[in-house]
This record gives C-alpha cells, structure tokens and sequence, in this order.
C-alpha cells in the first residue's frame, strides 16, 4: 500500500516546472490530487479490495494524467507541438482506457459517506448505463471535438488563454473517457455490441490518422505561432513530427482495441452458435 500513496506525490514532483506558488493555485493539480486521494480513501475503506491488476490500471492511468497535465509534458508541450500532441493523445487514448479498466467507481463510492452514496448510487447507474447505450453519439461527439480543437483558430486560442487551453483539454478527457465507456463495456447491448465497439474504433483510428496525415504532409505551417523547441527541429519538422504521432502511435492504440473488441465479438458468436446446434 505504500507505493500506492507515494503515488500521490508524482503531482507536486511532476509540477516542479510550474513554480510552487503556481502548482497552489492550479486547479488541476489539485482536481488530480482529490481524483487519487478519494480512489485510495475507497480502497481503504472497502471491504472487498479489486483485484491488484486493477489497481495497477488506475494508478497507470493516474499518472499518465499527472504527467501529461502538470508534469513534464506539460512543459514540453508548451514548447513543442510534437509535445502537444503526445500530451493530446494521453488525453484521449491513453489514460482513459486504464482508468476505465480498472473500474474505480466502487472505490469513489465507499469513499463518500453514507448518505451521499445513496444518493449518488441511482444517479451515477443511470448515467452508466445511458453513456455506454448510445456508442456512436459517442464517437461523433469525440471525432468533432477532436477535429474543432485542432482548426487553427481553437487551437491557436488555446495557446494564447489558459482557461481554453484547460477547457480543451476537458473536452479531450470527458470525451475520451465517455467514447472510451462505451468500448469497454460494449456488452451492454448484446453480442453485436462488440461488433460495433470494434467498428468505431477502426473509425476513429481512420480520421485521427487523418488528421494527423494533414499535420504531416502540410506544405505550410497550420499553427504558425506555436514555438518549435525539441531537439533543435525548425517548427514544420516538429509539426511533421506531431502528425506522426498522432498518426503511428495513436492510431496504433485504436487498432489494438479493435483487434481485441473483435475476438470478443467472435467469441460471443461462436458461443450462441454453438448453445444453437445443442437446441
């Protein structure tokens, strides 16, 4: 267990390049720092502890979060667009299957009094339960976000103002994590939901290439007053880099997925063909 509340100082660690006055008063340190506390308190406080595995999902997740928001890709990023994007696709495709795999909502739960658990116990199944039944409103509303903070006028918005840099970066995790819900727990709508989890995922891994495809091969700079700053690259290269990896190894993380929805989606079929021939 003590590694698990060390994991709690990655956020003042990580933040060391925004200052200690500006990591007080950042309130997404403090949002991240809540997020853990209230997880470990659950974990404490429940009787039956998840599988370690789990624990080791949302911890992972966790500090993909920690690193990417207040840490040192926070401050590549600011220098690099190449880091922008890598912090981009943490945001999206990284920290929020982990988190979701590791299904930390009962330990949230336990970690709220009694009262507030009743409560929030109704409230919270029912928003499961409508998130991950409607899977494509998902991936439409995750594609147009990602696609609109990524026109030059957003993003370069972003760059200059610090509230719709962090509400950017909102919209990413809200959305990735509800478009990410409905992948993981496509069981929901039957045997044909791991068919269209699986489907959705090779979309979105197609117009994520996609875009990352135009950052590559721009003859022009799309965000010309984002800085250039990793390893010495003028700003086109590091913007070829950025649409590289938005490309390779983000859409890697989509095919991956698809690859696993569609055994699982196979696997359920030969299984109710096989219940079907012992009728």
């Amino acid at each position: 267990m003590r590694w698990l509340i060390g994991a709690g100082l990655l956020v003042p660690v990580a933040a060391s390049a925004h200052g200690p006055g500006e990591l007080f008063l950042d309130w997404v340190a403090w949002a991240l720092l809540l997020a853990l506390v209230g997880y470990l308190a659950g974990l404490l406080r429940a009787g039956r502890r998840p599988a370690l595995w789990r624990v080791a999902l949302y911890v992972t997740g966790w500090s993909l979060l920690a690193i990417s928001l207040v840490g040192p890709v926070e401050h590549w990023a600011h220098a690099s667009l190449a880091g922008h994007m890598v912090q981009h696709m943490m945001l999206l495709a990284a920290a929020p299957p982990l988190i979701l795999l590791a299904r930390p909502m009962p330990q949230y739960m336990m970690a709220l009094p009694p009262a507030a658990r009743r409560r929030a116990g109704p409230i919270l199944g029912g928003l499961y339960g409508t998130t991950a039944s409607a899977p494509v409103t998902a991936f439409i509303v995750h594609g147009l976000v990602i696609w609109l903070w990524h026109l030059p006028l957003p993003y370069q918005l972003a760059l200059e103002h610090r509230l719709i840099h962090d509400l950017e970066h909102l919209a990413f995790f809200a959305t990735g994590m509800w478009f990410w819900w409905t992948l993981v727990a496509p069981g929901r709508l039957g045997t044909g939901g791991f068919g269209l989890a699986a489907v959705l995922a090779v979309l979105t891994m197609m117009h994520t290439g996609m875009l990352g495809a135009l950052m590559t091969f721009a003859p022009q700079l799309l965000y010309p007053d984002h800085p250039a700053g990793f390893a010495g690259l003028d700003k086109l290269s590091d913007q070829q880099l950025a649409g590289l990896l938005m490309w390779v190894p983000g859409g890697l993380i989509y095919t991956v997925a698809a690859l696993i929805l569609a055994g699982f989606w196979l696997q359920r079929i030969s299984a109710a063909n096989t219940c079907a021939d012992r009728i």
